[in-house]
């Protein structure tokens, strides 16, 4: 008899007897093989943790006397959050109490309850451990079917308030790859751009240069960022080879191409780039030796800001800029896309004019199906220095959607996809200078938020309640920020789904070529109908092809 229990976190076999770990609750299927003969069977492990790590007075929590909390009230984070599994450990935060105040913080769902108290004078900061955290999320069974509640009691004095809630909702995926940003150059940034991943508490300095370089994009397989450099305008781009650490300078080096923003198309080949001034133009890059291949994508208008595809097939421009010396400080513009042939760009349309909203469309982002678009408003060019809402809409340009959940502030901007969906949702990057909690308080300082959104985005306001990148730093600005993968890795290489492979195909754990003729594993590549799939059961199947992947889907 052979056994298998696909929750590891939750617990494991031993001959014939199930011991779980304790730490993670949840229901897992265990199953039993004997010859040609199989069977399955849930288990349900219920988990109560609970903390004392200060080891404050705990005395009267189970029978508060106090009633209603008159002061105490959470401000981060928000009401119902949407955050993928494995995310940063976030800082819950609140405002009201007192020095001296002592706290029961106790996080629930179906199948675990943890409970730390603990004191934390004013401002009131507290973040569980990473790995506490981490079984807390992966205890929990769907965002919506078994969400995360979340609640704070009081003790002042002999005073006990009942608690003040929020619900937290954990959707069952991994966001894969990093976010590489610019710190701007002032008294706490270095004028480089940094990486951070979503569930990391720090940032990386991943390529060493004395120079100022900022406005950047990294290609779909990871491997390679081109950047522009501040050492003369026009701006010199010059590209970076991720794959090494530190990072190495690319085949295109300073000299070769100027401009501002730029763009990877599918395989890394090719490289938009859009320089600035009264004539705006964007252009095609080989990135093999800089050379220009096309010197003028939407020919006869003014444009800039220029996003590609991850199917390759289409291209989305600011178009109609008015004359200014730099892209982002231009007033009028309207968000086009057109169909990409090779090098060329045909079928350019206006999606989203101007209109008369406050500001104009600005810095495109296409979703990782490449059948949306997310875009910001800002009210001055496409800077942070103004007002700014982010929206989404469909490469139609039909009935755009203001994501107000996530930037109800009008004080976000440059919305940039991440490169997957996870867990029934896609993920927006974005920056806004609204308060951090107690944390940054009135700061109006550039910092970088996430935010998910429904997959499909059928409702009138897709998004939900933005969560902050713990990992960056908190003192600087923080902008352009840019969701990328991982390097790919190479066949032979260990992996857990095809999304880090460069052939996009994991089987049995090691990333390599797939069979052609032969069915696609679940969490493999490339599928492009659900009947790929090896585990696929017809209608009602629980695992689909999802964005080029077979996948389980995600549980709601």
């Amino acid at each position: 008899m052979t056994w298998g229990f696909d929750k590891l976190g939750m617990g494991s076999m031993g001959g014939s007897v199930f011991t779980p770990t304790g730490v993670q609750g949840g229901v897992g299927t265990l199953t039993a093989k004997l010859n040609d003969s199989q069977a399955t069977a849930h288990i349900t492990v219920n988990v109560t943790t609970t903390v004392n790590p200060g080891n404050v007075d705990t005395s009267g929590f189970d029978a508060p006397n106090g009633g209603a909390d008159p002061s105490v009230s959470f401000v981060y984070p928000y009401q119902d959050t949407v955050m993928p599994l494995r995310v940063a450990s976030p800082e819950f935060q609140w405002n009201g109490g007192s020095a001296g105040d002592v706290y029961r913080l106790r996080l629930s769902a179906q199948h675990i309850t943890y409970t730390v108290y603990l004191s934390a004078p004013p401002p009131s900061v507290h973040a569980l451990d990473q790995q506490s955290w981490e079984n807390v999320q992966f205890s929990t069974d769907g965002p919506n079917s078994d969400p995360l509640h979340v609640e704070l009691e009081r003790k002042s004095g002999g005073t006990v308030y009942s608690p003040i809630s929020l619900t937290l909702h954990i959707a069952q995926g991994f966001i894969y790859g990093a976010i590489y940003y610019w710190e701007l150059p002032d008294a706490c940034g270095s004028g480089a751009i940094k990486r951070v991943r979503a569930d990391q508490p720090a940032t990386e300095t991943f390529y060493n240069t004395g120079a100022c370089w900022g406005c950047h994009t990294v290609s779909r397989d990871g491997t390679e960022l081109a950047a522009s450099f501040d050492t003369g305008f026009p701006f010199p781009i010059q590209t970076i080879d991720l794959t090494t650490t530190p990072a190495q300078n690319g085949a295109v080096a300073q000299g070769a191409v100027y401009g501002t923003f730029s763009a990877y198309n599918a395989d890394g080949s090719r490289l938009m780039t859009s320089n600035d001034g009264a004539s705006a133009q964007v252009q095609v890059v080989d990135t093999q030796n800089g050379a220009i291949t096309n010197g003028s994508v939407f020919a006869g208008d003014n444009c800039g800001e220029p996003a590609w595809s991850p199917d390759g097939t289409k291209v989305a421009a600011i178009c109609g800029l008015n004359s200014w010396s730099w892209v982002f400080d231009a007033t009028a513009g309207n968000l086009v896309v057109g169909t990409m042939t090779g090098d060329t760009a045909s079928g350019v349309t206006t999606i989203v004019p101007q209109g008369g909203l406050p500001g104009r469309p600005a810095y495109p982002s296409f979703s990782p199906d490449s059948q949306y678009l997310a875009y910001g408003r800002p009210t001055y060019g496409s800077r942070s220095i103004g007002n700014g809402t982010l929206w989404l809409t469909d490469i139609a340009g039909q009935s755009p959607k203001q994501l107000v959940q996530a930037a109800s502030d009008n004080l976000s901007y440059n919305p940039v996809f991440a490169p997957k969906q996870a867990g029934g949702y896609t993920w927006i990057v974005f920056m806004s200078k609204r308060d951090y909690g107690n944390q940054l308080v009135g700061a109006s300082r550039q910092q970088l938020w996430v935010a998910a959104i429904d997959d499909p985005p059928s409702a009138a306001d897709p998004s939900h309640p933005a969560f902050y990148v713990r990992g960056q730093e908190n003192c600087s600005l923080n902008e352009n920020a840019y969701y990328a993968l991982e390097p790919c890795k190479a066949d032979g290489e260990g992996c857990t789904h095809g999304v880090e492979c460069c052939n996009k195909s994991c089987v049995n754990g090691v990333c390599g070529e797939q069979i052609v003729g032969q069915c696609i594993p679940t969490n493999s590549g490339v599928c492009t109908a659900d009947t790929d799939c090896c585990d696929y059961t017809g209608a009602g199947s629980n695992v689909t092809c999802i964005a080029g992947f077979c996948e389980m889907k995600p549980p709601q």
